[in-house]
């Protein structure tokens, strides 16, 4: 009993400094659409769709949970990258979708809900990376926290192919 204890207080003693090095306190704004010249442009699943209509670009889309640490991870270091920043307004549609969402939207022709979208996309974790093609076609979702350096290197690769 007392190394179970012993355990317990060593977990919550990392989740508090996890808390305070604000690994777990994103700010709302992390997650907003629009252009404040330092911040990727998410756009809604409505918005990508008439946009790649007028230009047409590949697509990353970011599955999270609101619970999710990694999720808050990706946002705070990936996607406040500087250079990923740059290179995914340059170069892709980026879109936020809560894979446990209950909000419609509106995809391949169909009316449902982000959650069964994230299903359908076979979200296994979060966070969970899908890429898409200019023709919205995806590819097999990449599960896990990324890090900036990766993650720019499967930008760059896949704009590419």
């Amino acid at each position: 009993m007392k190394g179970v204890i012993s355990k317990i207080i060593k977990w919550e003693a990392l989740m508090g400094l996890l808390m305070v090095l604000g690994v777990f306190n994103v700010p709302a704004s992390s997650q907003t659409n629009g252009d404040t010249g330092g911040e990727i442009k998410w756009v809604t699943l409505d918005e990508l769709q008439e946009l790649n209509k007028k230009e047409p670009r590949k697509v990353f889309i970011d599955i999270y949970t609101t619970w999710c640490g990694p999720c808050k991870l990706m946002d705070k270091k990936t996607f406040a990258n500087p250079e990923i920043v740059q290179y995914v307004n340059d170069n892709y549609y980026a879109v936020k979708l809560n894979g446990e969402g209950k909000k419609k939207v509106n995809m391949f022709g169909k009316t449902m809900t982000e959650e069964e979208l994230a299903y359908a996309f076979q979200i296994r974790g979060y966070p969970s990376t899908v890429f898409m093609t200019e023709e919205l076609q995806p590819y097999q979702p990449v599960a896990g926290y990324i890090p900036a350096k990766e993650f720019l290197q499967m930008l760059k690769q896949f704009n590419e192919s």
